[in-house]
């Protein structure tokens, strides 16, 4: 195994040591008409500072689809779902676009509640909205064939998405307009920043993020900007003795609003 294909692992895959702590929802704030789609662009770079000048960068795009209505029973009872599909794909650019190489592409098709996607960290019984319950759903992770999903509930963070759910994210501005690649009308978006930090004994990895909500945008986000950093120690050493490993960062802005969508992902 090549060093860039190791460590374009190691930023598709989650540290271990933090069992019961991860916050998964922050990708989907709204629901928009069924068949609206959006795509998103992006680089990802990962280091091992956050002063590094020759970071590992890929190149990231991401996809989000409404792609069916049916209902279905959920928490006893018939109510209205949603088909979402989610599709990413991180690689090198090149001119036929991103190749994502055996391992970069992941697409992500479930059957969502519509009354459990919210826009707060909480829902409106205090329970933490940190993860997309779902009633069913399927995948296909690169080149492997399509299988099931077969927990509860979608987690975004980390494989799908770096950013993840803050515990009372700041507002930084209520009217900001976020730099994004789509051309056309000015976007309005609320600016919001958070913070989250998961410690073990041996490590212990901050999550900072940015990230700007319209309701001009299909499921809300219109940009967002993530650094996430990994920090370990010895077993024994005190708190005092971690020290950076690797610093990732990652950039996305809307890139394009579609309507009419399909699904990619084709089940029976």
């Amino acid at each position: 195994m090549s060093f860039r294909t190791a460590a374009f692992l190691l930023v598709l895959s989650v540290a271990v040591g933090f069992p019961g702590t991860i916050h998964a929802q922050g990708l989907i704030f709204q629901l928009p008409e069924d068949g609206m789609a959006v795509e998103y662009e992006g680089q990802l770079s990962q280091g091992v500072s956050a002063d590094d000048e020759a970071p590992l960068t890929w190149t990231c795009e991401l996809s989000i689809k409404s792609v069916g209505r049916e209902d279905a029973e959920f928490e006893g009872r018939q109510q209205p779902c949603r088909w979402i599909e989610i599709k990413t794909v991180t690689g090198k650019s090149g001119a036929a676009g991103v190749d994502p190489g055996p391992v970069g592409s992941r697409i992500y098709k479930v059957l969502v509640p519509e009354s459990k996607v919210i826009g707060d960290s909480r829902d409106a019984d205090g329970i933490a909205n940190d993860m997309l319950p779902i009633v069913r759903g399927f995948r296909r992770l690169g080149e492997e064939g399509i299988e099931p999903i077969r927990t509860s509930a979608l987690r975004y963070y980390p494989t799908i998405s770096l950013l993840t759910t803050y515990d009372n994210p700041e507002v930084v501005a209520t009217n900001a307009v976020p730099e994004i690649i789509l051309q056309g009308p000015q976007i309005s978006a609320i600016h919001r920043r958070g913070r989250m930090v998961m410690e073990s004994q041996k490590t212990r990895s901050t999550n900072e993020g940015e990230y700007w909500v319209s309701k001009d945008v299909p499921f809300g986000l219109a940009r967002w900007t993530v650094t996430v950093t990994t920090e370990e120690k010895e077993l024994a050493a005190a708190r005092t003795e971690f020290r950076t490993v690797v610093v990732k960062k990652l950039d996305m802005k809307l890139k394009r609003i579609r309507e009419n969508a399909e699904s990619e992902l084709v089940t029976q």
